[in-house]
Order: C-alpha cells, then structure tokens, then sequence
C-alpha cells in the first residue's frame, strides 16, 4: 500500500513539474519603434532684387553696362546728334533716351567692366575730326522685347539706314566741365562717354547726316528700355 502511495506521489509531482514548465514560455517580443523621421525645413530661395532705374549693373566678366533710359518719342520725326543723355544733364531733353543714371557714373562703369578711354585730356576735336577708341556694341531690350535689338536697327536716317561704329571716346573732364550729361553721341563727339566714329563731329547738327529713332522696331513714346552697352 505504501508502495503504491509512493508510486502515485511521484506521478503527481512529475505532472505539476511539466505544467509548471509548459508555463514558462518567453513572452513574446514586442515589435521595435521606426525612428522617427526628422522633418527637414527647406531653405528660403532668395530672390533677386530688379535693378532700379537709376541702377548701373555692370558686369566686368563679360564686360557689360546696361542702363535704363525713357525713350523720347520726339525724335521719331526729328533729328538729333544726342542717342542717350542723363535726364537731368544740359540736353536730357534734346536726346532719344533719357537716362536714370549721370554720365559720370556710367564712365566709371565702363572703366570698370574693362574699359579704356581714348581722350583723357580736356582735348577737342572739330567739326569733321572723328573720335577714336575701344568699340562698343550697344543693343537695346524693353518688357516685351526679350530678344536684344541693334542700335543700328533703332535708328534710320532720311536716307535710310544710319551706320554705326560707336567706341569708348573717354572724354571724362570734358563731359563734367560742359554738363551736357552725354553717354552716347550719334557722330564723333569730344563730350560724349561714347560716341560714333562713323561721322565726324558736328556731321548731324550741321545736316551733313540726319538721325532718327526707327519707328518700325522701338517701343512708344515714354517707355524705358535697358541699353547694354559692350566693351570689345
């Protein structure tokens, strides 16, 4: 009997030992956290600030002046040596375009994108003497007008098309002493930044040559159109 007693005790105690081990299981593992993805804040694009019309933008790489000037709407029927003046100089208002910035400051750009004046001096020349000098290439552009037009295509004469050969003539202390404020001159000029050698001085106000904007190809009266005026 006791026997049997023991027999039973052992099966017991066997059974409670394999429950108690089929209890024991690992808990499961719980799934890892995704790092959370950091949100990164896009920069601010900085946009470029237009030019004023005042504003000389020179660009010494490529050794550029663009200014902006009103265009004079007069002078699709009237003759006139002045291409492009400062507005407040002696002829602002006898010129085809009036520029926002003085002839002083554009002399300075032009020396700074590269260029080198022929006449230094307080020297003139006469009528029928021609200016010489680096060649300049000017072309125009307005809103609306993306591709650059000539200054040879801007302008006609009574005989049909004005020819072109425009150089940095210099002419610093003479433009400051007579106040004319001219940047571009339309024949050969002892006071004009810039002036065309393809007639001498004095060639349009005497009548020799006449002078006009090309009414076909520019923009109305009292538009403002950037000139670029390139150093070659």
């Amino acid at each position: 009997m006791k026997k049997k007693s023991l027999v039973l005790l052992l099966a017991f105690v066997l059974a409670f030992c394999l429950a108690a081990c089929g209890g024991s299981a690992e808990p499961a593992e719980e799934p890892a956290e995704e790092p959370a993805t950091e949100e990164v804040a896009e920069e601010p694009v900085e946009e470029e600030t237009p030019a004023a019309p005042e504003d000389i933008v020179v660009d010494a790489e490529n050794h550029t002046v663009t200014i902006t000037a009103q265009l004079n709407g007069t002078f699709f029927d009237q003759s006139t040596m002045h291409y492009c003046v400062w507005k407040d100089g002696g002829v602002g208002d006898k010129a085809m375009f009036a520029a926002y910035c003085n002839s002083q400051d554009f002399y300075n750009a032009m020396v700074e994108a590269g260029g080198e004046p022929w006449n230094t001096t307080t020297d003139k020349i006469e009528d029928g003497e021609f200016t010489d000098g680096q060649k300049v290439e000017v072309t125009l552009k307005w809103d609306g007008q993306d591709t650059p037009v000539t200054m040879a295509d801007s302008l006609k004469s009574a005989d049909g098309p004005l020819d072109v050969d425009m150089r940095f003539s210099g002419n610093q202390q003479n433009n400051s002493d007579c106040g004319s404020g001219c940047i571009a001159c339309l024949n050969s000029c002892w006071a004009g930044i810039t002036s065309n050698a393809a007639y001498g001085f004095n060639a349009i106000d005497s009548g020799e040559v006449s002078a006009f904007l090309n009414d076909s190809v520019m923009p109305a009266d009292g538009t403002d159109v950037r000139l670029t005026f390139t150093l070659k």
